[in-house]
């Protein structure tokens, strides 16, 4: 399945709000099927993923069956070692929790002491539409509302830019009218929408993908760059620093 275009111009964003960090170890939390972490790997990086879903971690096991010297895929977080890691990603996943701070610090334990995390969430609650709902989301963020989370949890050199301006104002709409009768999700619970949200699309969304490629978004990678600091696009990612001591 092709990629959508949200998810093309993000990974363009976290690249470039990562090119300048050292290649070390990772954990990353809600990793759903690894896409994310095998980006980072293939820079060099390695370390574990986690997810809630076992059937995610099942994918990403299979995903990784020939590199488990680089990532190791984790059913719990207990098996891993309190302050181990460099990194923590977390891509999509905190717009999922109710209790978002109280994750976020929980997480952050595995960071090492000056370690960085590196995060993306949805933007703007009044987008807040079927597309969200379906996937499992219970907020969007307001920029002032993440860096204010982000620097609660304790972190420090907060940097935040919106990524996606001005396609995705587009692709969200469309999105939300084409899905806006679709019931298949309505008997699932926030959690399940949660895990398939990594695993899978609505029908319509995969037909349309089909006619869409990696070439035609390109060029928009480079253009949402002149709105990084503006509050415009539909999605943040942040980076942000584990004070030292």
């Amino acid at each position: 399945m092709s990629k959508q275009p949200k998810l093309i111009l993000r990974e363009s964003a976290v690249r470039d709000m990562s090119q300048h960090l050292p290649v070390g170890s990772f954990i990353e939390m809600g990793a759903g099927t690894g896409h994310m972490a095998s980006l980072f790997l293939e820079r060099g990086f390695h370390g574990a993923c986690h997810d809630l879903g076992e059937s995610s971690r099942a994918l990403m096991r299979k995903r990784f069956a020939n590199c488990q010297d680089k990532v190791q895929v984790v059913d719990d977080l207990n098996a891993l070692r309190i302050g181990a890691f460099d990194y923590l990603l977390a891509f999509e996943v905190l717009e999922h929790i109710q209790e978002d701070h109280k994750v976020l610090t929980e997480w952050l334990q595995y960071l090492k002491p000056g370690g960085t995390i590196v995060t993306s969430v949805p933007a703007h609650q009044r987008k807040f539409g079927r597309s969200d709902d379906i996937v499992g989301h219970v907020r969007r963020y307001e920029k002032t509302q993440f860096h204010a989370l982000l620097h609660a949890a304790g972190l420090e050199d907060i940097r935040i830019i919106n990524y996606g301006y001005p396609i995705t104002e587009l692709t969200r709409l469309l999105s939300n009218r084409m899905i806006a009768n679709d019931r298949s999700y309505d008997n699932l619970n926030q959690e399940q929408r949660s895990i398939l949200s990594a695993q899978s699309k609505p029908p319509i969304i995969k037909k349309t993908l089909s006619f869409v490629s990696a070439r035609m978004v390109t060029p928009f990678c480079h253009i949402q760059r002149w709105f990084y600091p503006k509050d415009l696009g539909d999605g943040i990612i942040a980076t942000a620093r584990k004070p030292a001591g």
